[in-house]
């Protein structure tokens, strides 16, 4: 099952009007009829797909039916709710339950103000370790190199020099959160940050090459392709969840 949990409800309704698209299409190509009052009220039969309908992404399990992909489930194990992932996430699910996170051109929320909303921190971090089963992978994607610098400090990864570089100048600029730089994370092991580095590793740049997810982040999503019409960077990171360290 894949799950989208997204707070805005434009955003919202439209992602539920893709996959209802999508199971149109494939209910269309297997010659299924609507079972259900609302699937009769919204069937093929009744009205004519969303201009916008998107085509069928390529499986391994699916054949071809026209020219429609036939994928295995009719992409009826697809579903999105509104729900606040930065309040409710454990509510949600159990410990260890999900095997992937995907968090894809998050709001940067430039101002030092606002980082406490960033949807990537200390705390939030744990949760993800908490729903996370062990060896399950977490994805982020974004477009702003500040975001992506502090998304790997906050799972405890070692900057670069360069990298290190940049992140000083969004301190001078004062970052606020926790202002911790890399330096501190190491001095300080009991820390929110480096405890967080003892439950990830970071994949390497083979990795990600490999990784199927991490091509459809940077080329299938809505927000990966408008990137590209603007010739913007992409920066990716995946993190994999260790087993729980043994206590002390």
């Amino acid at each position: 099952l894949k799950s989208g949990m997204e707070i805005r409800q434009q955003v919202l309704e439209y992602v539920q009007m893709r996959v209802a698209a999508l199971r149109h299409q494939q209910q269309r190509a297997r010659g299924i009829a609507p079972t259900t009052p609302s699937q009769q009220a919204s069937s093929p039969e009744s009205q004519d797909l969303p201009p916008d309908a998107p085509s069928i992404p390529p499986s391994s399990s699916a054949s071809v039916q026209g020219d429609v992909q036939l994928v295995e489930g009719g992409y009826n194990n697809i579903s999105a709710l509104r729900a606040n992932t930065m309040k409710f996430l454990p509510n949600f699910f159990r410990r260890g339950q999900l095997s992937k996170i995907f968090i894809c051109f998050p709001d940067p929320h430039f101002k030092a103000r606002k980082h406490k909303a960033r949807i990537v921190s200390n705390s939030l971090n744990a949760e993800y370790a908490y729903v996370l089963r062990p060896g399950g992978l977490f994805y982020l994607i974004t477009d702003v190199e500040d975001y992506y610098l502090w998304a790997l400090r906050h799972f405890g990864v070692r900057l670069s020099d360069r990298e290190r570089q940049q992140q000083q100048q969004q301190q001078k600029q004062g970052e606020g959160d926790d202002g911790q730089d890399d330096e501190e994370v190491g001095q300080h092991a009991g820390s929110g940050v480096a405890r967080i580095g003892e439950l990830f590793e970071r994949l390497s740049d083979e990795e990600l090459e490999a990784d199927p997810c991490v091509r459809i982040m940077r080329e299938e999503t809505e927000e990966g392709k408008k990137v590209s019409r603007n010739n913007g960077p992409k920066y990716v990171a995946v993190f994999r969840r260790r087993e729980d360290p043994e206590w002390d």
